[in-house]
């Protein structure tokens, strides 16, 4: 065996903790799809280029993240880095497009 080789790691902390900490997750993921949603249905009955431009960036901003995080986690194997900046450009495009629905011209 070669020293300095890690054979075996344990990733979180108990399993309540481990529970809890992904049903808040699914719970956020699903109150911003209903904020999502809402601010999409609203776009549609007023056809308000602002109104889209807020819910594309709350996507990105809120629902976007978590689902990369969860992703990266569970589906795909990525480095902690590769994870860290898919979610912040997900969030920094976010903020940068609610910008947009706050100053559209």
């Amino acid at each position: 065996m070669t020293p300095g080789i890690v054979l075996q790691t344990v990733v979180g902390g108990s399993r309540i903790a481990v529970v809890l900490a992904l049903a808040g997750l699914l719970v956020a993921a699903g109150l911003s799809l209903i904020v999502v949603y809402k601010l999409f249905a609203g776009y549609r009955r007023n056809g308000t280029r602002p109104m889209l431009a807020l819910a594309v960036g709350l996507a990105l901003l809120v629902t976007g993240p978590i689902f990369l995080r969860l992703a990266f986690s569970n589906i795909w194997e990525v480095s902690p880095e590769v994870r860290s900046i898919a979610t912040a450009t997900s969030e920094l495009f976010g903020l940068v497009t609610i910008l947009y629905a706050i100053y559209d011209p």
